[in-house]
């Protein structure tokens, strides 16, 4: 709500007030109700006197306190005060009987508006109702159609299935056997391997029999023997051919030792060139006899080696035959190692076969039992919607009914609504002239007072002698006017828990009274203070008190603390 919005609000609410306030005071007295212990003070037309001092010669007893001599100042300024009240009584009287009229008339739309709001809850509510059960009829329909559909596919799952699970036992027997095959088949595969290995082992006895035999060795020791004696006949040749060339170069020297006319030279020469020649001789002679044996030698070793060289053929067959029997052994155990892993795996084929048999198998029931339960189901589905679809005729003739109910209190709240805006217009009527009447109002023209807080009276407009508007909180304060011109606040009006316009009883806490722009060091309220008939039901101004008579509390002198008791 706006801020326009809520000022034009309590404008309303303090002129309704204003005018039951001064019809009440015009007709039942002078005095303003007080929880506290209170005293009557009239301004004495002695400007030297103010309030507080009558209070003080006032006497404490509780008659006293509610009581006070009648001067006649006093009575003129009462019936000054009373005439002022008239036309405010007047205007109260009508409008309390308007808002008597318009609350009444309210109460009665409001009733007729709550029957309505139920018979369309109800119509609302049966609607509804007609509604899901049409809903959950079609839906069972469909559901139950479905459900029909589901059972023939399951059905048909589950007839594939056991087709599934046929086959895979089939199949299953199938690679046992051909596993049993293999194993066969391996088993005599092992078996000829196992036969070639003996054979290549004895083969290969007879192969290294045959390569140690005794001519090899004899042929080996004949070559040898003449290979040695060859080699001291070519060492003695060397020696011979030594000498030889030293025969001829000693005689060489020799010579040129008889040309350069050097006798000695060359007789030593020719005497070393002699002895010489005598070696080569004896060397000549050991040559020839040592070639000859290593000659013999030769012909032993060769005649030798053709005696082991027929030897060695035989332990070369030998060699061969089992060479040839150790690949053959090899060849049949690779055959027999293939034949063992096909039949391995074949077992592997048979076992895996066998459980995907009985997984099928396994599936075939689960579908079968898949099958029953939906079976069940679909005619579970179809006998539910039989039975919505009768309980979806029910709740359309509930439906019916409800809403012709709604109709008819409809038509009633129509009419008391009617009547009650045709009250609250004379109401609002009487509420615009109190509102004129407040927004025609001048500043208070002077200080406020509340408690021990002293205001500069800004912002607060003057209704008349006895009351005062705060533009700004809406607050409507009771008061007078003292000698000084200032206006002592002596109490304030709130709206009760029925939103009926009250005297508060108390001072008004200065910040709910002036807003946030007053300080409460003076004062010392604050918003914790509040009386509890503020909280929830909103704060609206009073009207004028009647009169100058005025209630003076003795408890705003007793200290800043008291103030908003």
């Amino acid at each position: 709500m706006s801020e326009k919005s809520i000022a034009h609000s309590r404008r309303v609410r303090s002129a309704a007030a204003g005018a039951v306030l001064a019809l009440g005071l015009a007709v039942g007295g002078t005095g303003i109700a007080s929880a506290e212990p209170e005293t009557v003070c009239t301004p004495s037309t002695d400007p030297l006197v103010t309030c507080a001092e009558e209070e003080a010669a006032a006497t404490t007893d509780a008659d006293a306190a509610t009581s006070t001599e009648t001067t006649p100042e006093k009575v003129e300024a009462g019936v000054a005060g009373a005439g002022s009240a008239e036309t405010a009584g007047t205007d109260a009287a009508a409008l309390a009987e308007a808002e008597a009229k318009a609350k009444a008339a309210a109460d009665a739309a409001a009733k007729a508006a709550e029957a309505a709001a139920t018979a369309g809850v109800d119509s609302s509510a049966a609607t509804d109702t007609s509604v899901k059960a049409t809903e959950a009829m079609t839906q069972a329909s469909v559901e139950a159609t479905k459900a029909a559909v589901e059972s023939t596919q399951a059905k048909a799952e589950a007839g594939a299935a056991e087709q599934s699970a046929k086959e895979a036992e089939e199949a299953a027997k199938v690679a046992e056997s051909a596993a049993a095959d293999a194993k066969e088949v391996a088993k005599t595969a092992q078996a000829e391997a196992d036969a070639a290995a003996a054979k290549a082992a004895e083969l290969e006895e007879a192969a290294k029999a045959a390569g140690s035999g005794p001519k090899t060795e004899e042929a080996a020791k004949a070559r040898a023997e003449a290979n040695a004696l060859q080699a001291k006949a070519d060492d003695a040749k060397a020696a011979a051919d030594a000498n030889a060339k030293l025969v001829a170069d000693k005689n060489k020297e020799a010579e040129e030792a008889f040309k350069n006319w050097d006798i000695a030279k060359a007789i030593a020469a020719k005497a070393q060139a002699i002895a010489a020649a005598w070696n080569a001789k004896q060397l000549a002679i050991t040559v020839k006899e040592t070639q000859k044996v290593a000659t013999a030698a030769e012909t032993t070793a060769k005649a030798a080696e053709s005696a082991a060289a027929t030897e060695v053929e035989a332990a070369t067959a030998a060699r061969k035959a089992a060479d040839e029997a150790a690949a053959t052994a090899a060849s049949a155990r690779k055959d027999a190692d293939a034949a063992q892993k096909a039949a391995e795996t074949a077992q592997a084929e048979a076992d895996a076969a066998g459980e995907a048999a009985t997984d099928k198998r396994a599936i075939a029931d689960e579908k079968a039992a898949e099958a029953a339960k939906k079976a069940e189901a679909a005619e579970a589905a179809s006998k539910k919607a039989q039975d919505l679809y009768l309980a979806a005729e029910d709740a359309k003739a509930a439906a019916d009914a409800a809403a012709a109910k709604a109709k008819e209190a409809q038509a009633a709240a129509a009419a008391a609504k009617a009547e009650a805006d045709a009250a609250q217009k004379i109401v609002d009527e009487l509420k615009a002239k109190g509102e004129k009447e407040i927004d025609n109002g001048t500043g208070v023209g002077g200080e406020v007072i509340i408690g021990e807080h002293t205001d500069d009276g800004s912002g607060v407009t003057k209704v008349d002698e006895t009351t005062a508007v705060v533009n700004k909180t809406g607050v409507k304060l009771v008061g007078y006017y003292n000698n000084k011109g200032a206006f002592d606040v002596v109490d304030y009006y709130v709206t009760d828990a029925d939103g009926d316009p009250a005297l508060a009883g108390s001072l008004p806490p200065v910040e709910l009274a002036l807003g946030d722009t007053a300080t409460s060091s003076t004062s010392g309220s604050s918003s914790s203070n509040l009386p509890a008939v503020l909280i929830g039901v909103g704060v609206v101004g009073a009207a004028a008190a009647a009169a100058t008579t005025v209630v003076v509390r003795r408890k705003r002198h007793d200290g800043p603390g008291n103030t908003s008791a």
